[in-house]
């Protein structure tokens, strides 16, 4: 036997498979970042986020954007644009970093340099006076999909994992599997919570003892001045990095009303910076729901003490709307603040 030849022989079926395996890949493009894929009707199959949304934020059909966190990911699209007039995308991702916010803000805005409207849900992403803060969570980030260079992300496609989503991709175009988002980013990830049941979700609520924090209305306050909350500075570049034409509403989400009180002062010291540097930039108004009220007192809103339901957000769409044309919002659950001005407490 000729040993020789036949290692050749096996590289060269192995090389063979290898460029077969990448040329799949390449051809079903499934992060849509492949400059000279063919053209086929796609559809974000990732489950990570961060590899679904850059090919969105890149999409020339839209206009208008949402990010945040989980707390801004039940926001539809489809009824914003509806009653603005809009084309938006959501690109709120599960736990994201105010790190990765700045990073799909940065990318969608290089794209759309004529930004109508931003939405952005300001949590405790924002909110927090931790000294050190992760970049990034557990979940991969693709930091070579946020740059404007394409050909570069080929050297990370061929893995496991790409070859895995082209898959998906496959089964997609073929009418076998459903897109894991719709194109505008959006989906109801409650519906993947089963039916609604009371008891599990009280039981979400209130692993904790109330604290009867007497600051439960959580008006936005200045008189911590000591506290410093690091990622605020962040939040000023990213509204500085918006067009200045661009109509921005901030809303603080309407977390339950126990997980509020357990940080109350927190939040409403938080909650006076944000006002201040929102009426540094101008245009922007602020929509809080942060605060004990009839909503998020009624534990029929939640699913757990940071997700609400469909219902709620549907208000927040409604008031974001709104503010975003220049009317008053309607909701009784709503502190609204049209140039971010201190409110009279």
């Amino acid at each position: 036997m000729n040993w020789s030849r036949y290692i050749r022989r096996l590289l060269g079926m192995a090389a063979a498979m290898a460029g077969a395996l990448y040329a799949f890949i390449l051809v079903l493009d499934p992060y849509q970042n492949v400059p000279f894929s063919p053209s086929l009707e796609r559809a974000p199959v990732a489950t990570n986020q961060r590899f679904s949304f850059p090919a969105i934020a890149r999409d020339p059909a839209f206009d208008a954007l949402v990010i945040g966190t989980s707390t801004s990911r039940l926001l539809d699209p489809l009824s914003l644009g509806g009653l603005t007039s809009a084309d938006f995308a959501n690109l709120a991702m599960n736990s994201a970093t105010a790190y990765e916010q700045q990073r799909i803000h940065a990318l969608f805005v290089r794209h759309h340099p004529e930004l109508r409207y931003l939405v952005l849900g300001v949590d405790e992403a924002w909110c927090t006076r931790a000294a050190e803060q992760d970049q990034y969570t557990f979940r991969a980030f693709p930091e070579w999909m946020y740059d404007d260079n394409p050909w570069n992300d080929l050297i990370y496609l061929f893995n496991d994992k790409a070859l895995e989503q082209a898959v998906r991709m496959l089964e997609l175009v073929l009418g076998w599997r459903e897109p894991k988002y719709r194109r505008d980013g959006y989906r109801d990830f409650t519906a993947d919570f089963g039916a609604y049941d009371p008891a599990a979700v009280a039981h979400r609520l209130y692993q904790r003892p109330a604290r009867g924090t007497p600051e439960a209305a959580v008006w936005p306050a200045r008189a911590r001045e000591e506290w410093h909350y690091p990622l605020l500075d962040d939040l000023a570049a990213l509204l500085a990095r918006t067009p200045r034409d661009t109509r921005v509403v901030l809303f603080f989400p309407p977390l339950h009303a126990h997980y509020i009180e357990r940080q109350a002062e927190t939040f409403a010291e938080c909650k006076g910076r944000v006002l201040d540097l929102a009426a540094d930039r101008g245009g922007v108004a602020i929509l809080d729901y942060l605060y004990v009220s009839p909503l998020t007192l009624d534990d029929g809103n939640y699913w757990d003490p940071l997700h609400f339901t469909r219902a709620v957000s549907q208000e927040i769409e409604t008031d974001a709307a709104a503010a975003l044309t220049g009317r008053q919002p309607e909701s009784a659950h709503v502190r609204y603040y049209p140039r971010a001005q201190q409110p009279e407490s």
